[in-house]
């Protein structure tokens, strides 16, 4: 990781809670000069549900926000979820199947350093996992193929293809549509998230859905932060991007 990501990722990990309830940062963008080509960090938000109310429901348990141990060979997730018919300027808002890590915002300069050597393994390594994807709006379920990422650097282009193989090993970091997220109470400003993508769901097809998630490598290091790092977890997540506008 290279000196300003770092500096960035330091800066959003030393604010404040007072501050972070005062700032907004939608988002940490590092062109694709990085491995990963593009790099978005969720950050803090406005407008925030308060602490007493209760969260309001998930409509088709979407976004999906499910544990999952990203750390341990074998683990699985099997959730079903609907899309719904969410459009900017006509055109359905893209989806990603993913992942988040969470951990709370760094006391201490040792604290940092070591959330930050988990999101240098976040961008460095690769995490195997087998994605499989089901309509199931019919009898009969029928198994829809995943699209993953393709950068170009030079021009400084991506794009998505089919991906018939249910195994992804690539995890760019992205951005999530937080507002569902702190609707429903899944959303902390206490806690600091990274988000990274497996694959997308194109076209993104209103909807219900069922996908099996299975971790295929265990990540000794991630296991050993999490001993440093209490609150360390991680989560599956599929989700639309943050909305930005679609022309």
């Amino acid at each position: 990781m290279n000196r300003t990501v770092s500096g960035a990722i330091a800066v959003l990990l030393r604010c404040s809670r007072r501050a972070l309830r005062r700032c907004h940062i939608g988002a940490l963008v590092v062109g694709f000069s990085t491995i990963t080509g593009l790099l978005m960090m969720t950050g803090c938000a406005d407008n925030t549900r308060n602490g007493a109310s209760a969260p309001s429901p998930r409509p088709g348990n979407f976004p999906v926000v499910e544990p999952f141990a990203l750390d341990e060979a074998g683990s699985r997730v099997s959730v079903t979820f609907e899309l719904p018919d969410a459009r900017d300027n006509g055109i359905l808002r893209p989806v990603f199947v993913g992942f988040r890590a969470i951990n709370t915002s760094a006391e201490t300069d040792a604290a940092l350093r070591e959330a930050m050597k988990v999101t240098d393994y976040l961008h460095e390594t690769p995490i195997p996992v087998r994605l499989k994807l089901w309509r199931i709006d019919d009898a009969e379920p029928k198994p829809v193929v995943l699209s993953d990422g393709h950068w170009d650097m030079q021009n400084k282009r991506a794009w998505w293809e089919p991906h018939p193989e249910k195994v992804f090993t690539l995890h760019p970091a992205g951005s999530t549509d937080n507002r569902p997220l702190i609707d429903s109470g899944l959303y902390d400003l206490d806690e600091v998230y990274y988000i990274h993508e497996f694959a997308r769901i194109v076209p993104p097809t209103p909807g219900r859905y069922r996908l099996e998630v299975e971790n295929l490598e265990s990540h000794p290091m991630l296991q050993q932060q999490k001993q440093l790092l209490t609150l360390l977890r991680y989560e599956l997540l599929v989700s639309h991007y943050q909305q930005r506008g679609i022309e």
